[in-house]
């Protein structure tokens, strides 16, 4: 009941992930990334062990394919799971179970992983994939927003999606450049709330910001939020130029 876009930047070589689903809570413990290493999303009867272990071996070396392999033989109701994996040399694999929910799949394109599970159809798959493929010349961050928004345009889940998060890492650097999250949606779909919709509003607002919280503020700690985004387009673009 998750659908999914885990991808890689070749230019920038950023990996990050972004995801709705229709439970509450997604971001907290679907997603894995870190930079340098890979991005593994395990969802559908999600197992959050599949990510840390997933991520020690991309860390060795491993390709998707064998970590795929290991995980398989690591775990009994590995056919209740989906599981996504890209690494940051931008190999690629997936996996979608016989006991997932109607609609269930997924594909697999160049450094980038559709995918989805108990989803209207397969055109909900589809949409990501191809929203993905054509997006080259964005920002991989709006890239990500994008390919879920397409998700859920094209009907993503017929119960609706109460939680969306997103997450993108870059080599050496500890933590997400951005890490934004809708545990809930407000207010809940059946209310006529949509959290892929509230992503977007919270993605909006951070955005811009993400250079500045990435290393700006670190050296600058008299310069506020209001002062980075009162400089010029240019002057913005100088330090954003390595983290989009």
């Amino acid at each position: 009941m998750t659908f999914t876009i885990v991808a890689r930047c070749p230019e920038t070589e950023l990996l990050g992930i972004c995801l709705a689903t229709s439970p509450l809570g997604v971001a907290s413990r679907c997603p894995h990334v870190r930079g340098g290493v890979a991005a593994i999303s395990s969802q559908c009867h999600s197992d959050w062990r599949h990510g840390l272990a997933g991520m020690a071996l991309a860390e060795q070396g491993w390709a998707p394919d064998e970590i795929m392999g290991a995980l398989r033989q690591k775990d009994r109701f590995f056919d209740y799971r989906q599981v996504g994996i890209v690494t940051a040399d931008g190999r690629a694999a997936a996996h979608s179970p016989t006991m997932g929910a109607p609609w269930t799949g997924h594909r697999v394109g160049k450094g980038f992983v559709a995918m989805g599970n108990g989803l209207v159809g397969p055109g909900v798959v589809d949409a990501i994939f191809d929203s993905f493929a054509a997006g080259k010349d964005l920002p991989f961050f709006e890239r990500l927003v994008q390919a879920i928004e397409a998700g859920g345009a094209a009907g993503g889940e017929a119960i609706g999606h109460k939680s969306a998060g997103i997450i993108a890492c870059a080599p050496g650097i500890e933590r997400p450049l951005i890490d934004l999250r809708i545990d809930m949606a407000n207010p809940l779909p059946q209310e006529g709330g949509d959290a892929i919709r509230d992503l977007r509003r919270v993605f909006d607002a951070y955005e811009p910001l993400v250079p500045y919280y990435a290393d700006h503020w670190l050296d600058n700690p008299q310069a506020s939020y209001g002062d980075y985004l009162a400089m010029t387009a240019a002057e913005r673009a100088k330090l954003s130029a390595t983290v989009r």
